[in-house]
């Protein structure tokens, strides 16, 4: 399984320290305290009015959102790897390599950091000292960096599993306990991805949603936080339902052909019971498989063609509206302040 093994720059970087899950956490936990510490030398107390201490909770927060998320996929890609070698398939792991790169990470991480940037200048930055909007900046670059290379990592999810789902047709069994051919282990590994994404994207609203910009209100501003609010819920539908589409099509046409095969078996067997002059001994036999291709045929009707269980679902669930009734209060006060400035 070693060649199942990727690690970008910041996994290897939680290498250096001891402790599988502790480096990760002392390394999230850093970023959040090393932001926080740099932007309270500019505005000492005000980092607790103008919810600056929000934007180090939320940079350490995503940053261990990702290293949970980069986890999961590992565990992803070896289980997959499990289920696809007996029939000669294997995960296309250097092409997972090349697009997972050091470089990539980097290059999405740049471009969602600055256009974050880019963005929490436009809303009107809460802090108008050189040092203060220098220190704010940073944060805002490190949300951003982190949340690309999520971007990045959501949508290797989404090539990984398009991959397993055109190669595990042979791999699919309808009498699984799962109760969805077997594919149960990646609807949950998505379920972990896009739960991670929510939390982000909650969070993201909150500091949104509380911080006093400076900006002017106009109508195209707010229409621009709506987006970049929107965006991390987009991304975690996006990574919740797109992956599991191809697998959906392919248990589809899995469940279609199994259901074809058993008509006809049984079409065959009910012909051969007809005739009379077939032994009584024959006769038996035929009715027991008569018997056994009906209880396949009910298993074969259970089947779910998502992979996905009521289980998983209620877990989504549970953290969905957990995270909305959070941010519900939130919501509603920034949209009357919203309308208040606008109608001045």
């Amino acid at each position: 399984m070693d060649d199942l093994k990727f690690l970008p720059f910041y996994e290897r970087l939680s290498i250096q320290l001891p402790g599988y899950i502790f480096s990760k956490v002392v390394i999230s936990v850093l970023l959040g305290l090393a932001f926080l510490a740099a932007h309270y030398t500019s505005i000492e107390d005000n980092i607790f009015e103008d919810w600056s201490w929000f934007l180090g909770v939320l940079i350490s927060t995503a940053m261990a959102c990702l290293y949970f998320a980069t986890h999961t996929l590992h565990t992803l890609l070896s289980a997959m790897d499990i289920h696809l070698r007996p029939n000669g398939n294997q995960v296309p792991m250097r092409a997972l390599n090349r697009l997972l790169s050091d470089r990539n990470f980097v290059l999405s991480g740049l471009f969602f950091g600055l256009l974050n940037c880019v963005f929490g200048y436009c809303f009107g930055l809460p802090s108008s000292s050189g040092r203060a909007v220098a220190t704010i900046l940073s944060g805002y670059f490190l949300v951003g960096f982190i949340g690309g290379m999520g971007v990045l990592g959501i949508y290797g999810v989404f090539v990984a599993i398009n991959s397993f789902a055109q190669k595990a047709k042979h791999y699919f069994d309808f009498t699984s306990p799962d109760g969805c051919g077997g594919t149960l282990f990646i609807g949950e590994a998505l379920v972990v991805f896009s739960s991670v994404t929510l939390i982000v994207g909650v969070m993201i609203s909150i500091y949104i949603f509380k911080t006093n910009w400076t900006g002017s209100n106009t109508w195209s501003v707010i229409l621009l936080k709506y987006f970049w609010i929107v965006f991390p819920y987009a991304m975690s539908l996006f990574v919740l339902i797109a992956p599991a589409v191809a697998l959906h099509s392919e248990l589809r046409m899995y469940k279609t052909g199994q259901e074809a095969l058993l008509k006809r078996r049984l079409a065959e067997i009910g012909r051969s019971l007809e005739k009379r002059q077939s032994r009584a001994s024959s006769r038996k036999d035929l009715r027991d498989d008569y018997e056994f291709r009906q209880n396949a045929r009910r298993d074969l009707s259970k089947m779910r063609t998502w992979p996905f269980s009521i289980g998983a679902s209620s877990r989504y669930l549970i953290v969905l509206v957990g995270n909305i009734v959070a941010s519900l209060n939130t919501v509603f006060g920034w949209i009357a302040k919203s309308l208040r400035l606008g109608s001045l």
